[in-house]
């Protein structure tokens, strides 16, 4: 007699393609970045992503494009942003909108758009003001109440991670029509980024590391709902070239648990210093449908 763990080849292979066909691609969240779309297609709804770049490379830059174009497209994006707080990230958002506002209507002020200026309240120009008030109805606009930040003042654990995600379920009718079940009102989760957890051990932190990885792909599993979790990479070394999977910080186990791994690197070669040009590689270093990380 056969127990329940196993499944027949007829009857996996029916499950297989009920499965697929009911996948709607459309349905799904996306990267919008050309290169990753075209490669990766979308982002399935039980993957973990994992982002990976050494300071100041664009990790967070790329997490929060990913936010922007999902929201705008009427998914609703979960934020945690451990670092800065989301005021930080939220800043940053503001500023790219505001800047290219800026530069396409209003260079004829001469202004000197600084970012750190305008971070510490320097830039009081009534035309700062105006853009920021066009960028807001921008905001509603497109966004509504798509994009929600999670406040970490006092850091996040595990244990808060699945608590703030219980605040946000909704409940529907089951596919039998006999019923309510809870599902969580989400559509995409970031986490920007893995090595600001709080650590109940930080003497252990790479098995600390691990149980968080697989802490957070069950919740992808289990909420049927994807994570892009961004993380440093490994000190910088001297012959290191375009990173790769064996370059994330704290442990190998990040992107063996994780379903797709992504690393970036400056294209410093490549800098257009009088146009403001600053090109990225980006590399799929693991990816489960195939994509080679060459």
């Amino acid at each position: 007699m056969i127990n329940d763990n196993w499944t027949k080849l007829d009857e996996a292979f029916k499950k297989e393609a009920i499965s697929r066909a009911d996948i709607n691609v459309d349905d799904l969240c996306i990267y919008g970045i050309k290169p990753l779309d075209d490669s990766l297609v979308c982002i399935p709804k039980n993957e973990l992503v994992v982002i990976g770049a050494d300071s100041g490379a664009g990790k967070s830059e790329l997490s929060l494009k990913i936010a922007q174009v999902n929201a705008k497209r009427g998914k609703k994006v979960a934020m945690y942003y451990l670092e800065g707080g989301y005021t930080e990230a939220l800043a940053r958002m503001k500023w790219r909108d505001i800047a290219q506002e800026y530069f396409k209507n209003y260079s004829h002020l001469g202004i000197d758009m600084d970012y750190r200026k305008w971070s510490l309240n320097m830039l009081k120009d009534t035309a700062l003001m105006e853009i920021e008030s066009k960028v807001w109805e921008k905001y509603k606009n497109e966004y509504k109440n798509n994009l929600i930040f999670y406040s970490a003042k006092s850091g996040l654990d595990l244990d808060k991670l699945l608590s703030s995600l219980l605040d946000l379920h909704k409940l529907i009718p089951n596919e039998a029509g006999t019923g309510i079940t809870t599902k969580l009102d989400l559509d995409l989760i970031i986490i920007d980024h893995l090595q600001y957890f709080s650590l109940m051990k930080p003497e252990s932190e790479i098995f600390e590391i691990t149980e968080i990885l697989k802490s957070v792909k069950n919740i992808t599993e289990h909420f049927n709902t994807p994570v892009i979790l961004v993380s440093h990479l490994r000190k910088k070394a001297r012959d290191r070239g375009l990173p790769g999977q064996e370059d994330f910080y704290g442990s190998s186990n990040i992107p063996k648990i994780a379903s797709t791994a992504i690393t970036m690197a400056p294209s410093s070669d490549k800098d257009n210093l009088r146009d403001g040009i600053y090109p990225t590689y980006i590399r799929v270093a693991k990816s489960r449908v195939g994509v080679k990380s060459n």
